[in-house]
């Protein structure tokens, strides 16, 4: 019998035969996917009397992204142009359209994602294996499901919106998990970041020097944020007699570029720690004072502090982790002379008044106008579970409050502080939702605290720092703002654990502990 191997006919093009169904397969849907997706926008241009032309395209556009997304087994790949919208389109298109549903584009990107994932999974007939610590992330979202039978929901606009603010980002908890397994990732990840706080630097450093009816001309959109509407005030501030805009950058809303660049900074210390090609690190510089010019321009005394925060936390746990004390302290050196000179530039461009509501962090009172410090909300915690045990039902706060219709939140006949991220929690899903997340934060920290240390390889182990001093940074912010409900702090706080539960707790701490034992015989 000959052993030799069959050689492949011509018209099979060299490929096994399991290779072609695949392929076969995914071309099927792919083919399928787009020929619905065309129907629809075609359904809806018909269906219009006088259709948009950008409408339609941005339909078509949209139609062949998710396409593309959900044909695509690049995750690395989908899921960096997902976040390239969220921290470079989203703000604009939904400010410039002063539309509710333009903010449902960003899900549906993120779900063509899941939906590729999954699929693939049953296609190939994988065990589905869940991640460490996703029991307190799947209780969670069971605790928001059950919040939809509560009363005090009223109707299903509430139930959607409520379900959209507390599981938007849950998705990204799995992409931590399942995508940043390798030190490159992290690379491109902080690079990625940098990318985008410069961006929004650049853009927040150009709006702080508009007036705010030349910034609200922009759409009908910034007229609303920076002006107020519906009862909600505007994004405005006064210095020495002259109201300044307190700019959104790429976002929908102020502080979104001082947010961006405090996520950035800790990634860019640490590849200044590591780069030792001198161009490279000339590039990381430049990043670097994008991200701490988003900081300084956003006119958010938040800002200020938890870019602090991140900063002491990065500190704090590169000697946690047993790293040279050395190459942190440079880079922080680093960090303080580009702050100098992004503030010199700033203070001669546009005066000492773009400072003006940083200069009064003593008095960081709540910025939506309200009497309540922000301190206030975190001390009316315990007032509100005692009160609403069982939560007050979902849409009742954040991005979800006012639709559906606005409703007014009471807890023993006082109002109920919807601005904390803890606050909003109890309030759409009560204790139990509270316990759950607090768990979920409190185990993450515990595994950093115990096991990072442990990491056997230091690039990798910097990266880690850097990866949960942003964490610690917007756990801090949770306590006076609703991070759970925004980005880019609520996608990283749900995206963080999963990075956790990979490297602290699942394969990757079992890798390096096999690599320790290994080196020690």
């Amino acid at each position: 019998m000959s052993t030799q191997p069959r050689l492949a006919g011509p018209g099979t093009s060299g490929s096994h035969p399991a290779l072609l169904s695949r392929r076969v397969h995914d071309l099927a849907i792919t083919i399928i996917t787009g020929a619905l997706a065309l129907l629809v926008a075609l359904a809806i241009t018909i269906a219009t009397p006088n259709p948009n032309p950008a409408l339609i395209f941005g339909l078509l556009v949209g139609a062949i992204a998710v396409v593309a997304l959900i044909a695509s087994t690049r995750y690395e790949l989908t899921l960096t142009l997902v976040a390239l919208y969220i921290g470079l389109l989203d703000g604009p298109i939904k400010l410039l359209s002063a539309s509710q549903y333009a903010s449902a584009i960003r899900d549906v990107l993120i779900f063509a994602i899941v939906i590729s994932m999954v699929a693939r999974m049953g296609v190939k007939g994988e065990r589905l294996t869940m991640p460490p610590l996703s029991g307190w992330v799947v209780l969670f979202v069971c605790a928001v499901l059950v919040e939809a039978l509560n009363p005090g929901t009223s109707g299903i606009l509430k139930v959607l919106g409520g379900f959209r603010q507390q599981l938007e980002w849950i998705p990204f908890f799995f992409f931590g998990y399942l995508l940043m397994r390798s030190k490159r990732n992290f690379r491109r990840l902080f690079l990625i970041l940098g990318v985008i706080a410069l961006a929004n630097g650049l853009v927040g450093a150009y709006q702080s020097r508009l007036s705010p009816s030349a910034l609200g001309s922009w759409g009908p959109g910034y007229n609303a944020r920076i002006n107020g509407s519906n009862g909600v005030s505007g994004r405005t501030y006064s210095s020495e007699g002259v109201a300044r805009p307190r700019p959104p950058a790429l976002g929908s809303d102020s502080g979104f570029g001082g947010a961006i660049g405090v996520l950035a900074l800790p990634g860019l210390l640490a590849l200044l720690s590591i780069q030792r090609i001198r161009r490279r690190r000339w590039a990381t510089v430049l990043l670097l004072a994008g991200a701490l010019l988003g900081v300084a321009t956003a006119a958010s005394r938040s800002s200020i502090v938890i870019a602090v925060v991140a900063l002491l936390s990065y500190a704090l746990l590169s000697m946690l982790a047993g790293l040279k004390v050395g190459r942190p302290l440079l880079a922080m050196l680093a960090v303080a002379v580009v702050a100098v000179g992004v503030g010199a530039v700033l203070i001669s461009a546009d005066g000492s008044g773009i400072f003006a509501r940083q200069e009064t962090l003593s008095n960081a009172s709540a910025e939506s106008g309200e009497t309540a410090t922000k301190v206030d909300h975190f001390t009316q915690l315990p007032k509100d579970i005692a009160g609403a045990p069982f939560g007050v039902g979902l849409g009742t706060g954040g991005s979800a409050g006012g639709f559906g219709g606005k409703q007014k939140v009471q807890i023993e006949g006082g109002s109920a502080s919807k601005e904390g991220a803890l606050n909003l929690v109890v309030l759409e899903t009560g204790a139990l939702g509270l316990f759950l997340w607090v768990g979920l934060t409190i185990s993450v920290i515990l595994l950093v605290l115990k096991r990072l240390r442990f990491v056997q390889d230091v690039e990798l182990r910097t990266y880690l720092v850097a990866v949960f001093a942003a964490f610690l940074a917007f756990t801090a912010d949770g306590f006076a703002g609703p991070t759970l409900a925004v980005s880019p702090a609520g996608t990283f706080l749900w995206f963080a654990p999963g990075i956790a539960a990979y490297w602290l707790a699942g394969r990757g701490f079992t890798d390096q502990r096999s690599i320790a034992l290994a080196t020690a015989r």
